[in-house]
């Protein structure tokens, strides 16, 4: 079972969103919160912490940013997915930064909300091809080396696919390799882009044009 926090100050908003969430499968909404106060109380205080953290970017105690980052930093194993009322290149890109798992308008399709909740637990990120796109062509117009930090054919070509949300297994299976030698090529791939979550080799890909936003 998935076990969710919902936050947003909107009420009713959080109590739709709550009972769209319980209707998907394996997943469950544990609590919802008005306020980061309450939010950052609970995660203090519980050690039983949510697989995923659902923050709108805009609250008067503490915009999302601010808050994600805090939780990001503290509590590692919470992805965070932010929510927002209209897509924003700055904050898709902050969000992207900060290692949150997705972001999400709050008009968005029960489809592609299940698909990003089974997705981030599973794969540790999902963006939608909107956000990525965005992004990349606000801020990821940077000239990529000849071979950035010495990577191997081998290591570019696990690297894309995990762009791509494959699964390890599925990695093996199309590069024809076992699933532990994709597992020490992700090993090196984190040690010499020297970044610490999937998000960030997604980071790496797109400012080194190893990938476009069409892959996401």
């Amino acid at each position: 079972m998935i076990d969710i926090y919902l936050l947003d100050d909107e009420i009713l908003f959080i109590q739709g969103l709550k009972q769209l969430i319980n209707g998907i499968d394996n997943c469950s909404v544990k609590k919802t919160f008005i306020t980061p106060s309450s939010l950052l109380a609970d995660l203090e205080m519980n050690s039983n912490l949510p697989d995923i953290l659902f923050v709108d970017m805009k609250m008067p105690e503490m915009n999302g940013i601010d808050l994600s980052k805090l939780v990001i930093e503290k509590y590692p194993t919470i992805k965070v997915i932010g929510l927002s009322s209209y897509y924003s290149n700055v904050l898709i890109f902050k969000m992207l930064e900060l290692g949150a798992a997705a972001y999400l308008p709050k008009n968005t399709t029960l489809e592609r909300l299940e698909k990003t909740i089974h997705t981030a637990h599973n794969e540790g990120f999902y963006f939608e091809e909107i956000s990525m796109k965005k992004a990349n062509e606000d801020f990821f117009n940077t000239t990529n080396e000849p071979n950035p930090k010495n990577l191997t054919n081998r290591e570019v070509e696990v690297l894309i696919l995990i762009c791509e949300q494959l699964t390890t297994q599925e990695i093996a299976d199309r590069l024809y390799i076992s699933q532990k030698t994709v597992e020490r090529h992700r090993t090196n791939l984190f040690k010499k882009t020297e970044v610490k979550n999937v998000v960030g080799l997604v980071l790496f890909a797109l400012k080194n044009q190893l990938i476009t936003h069409s892959f996401i």
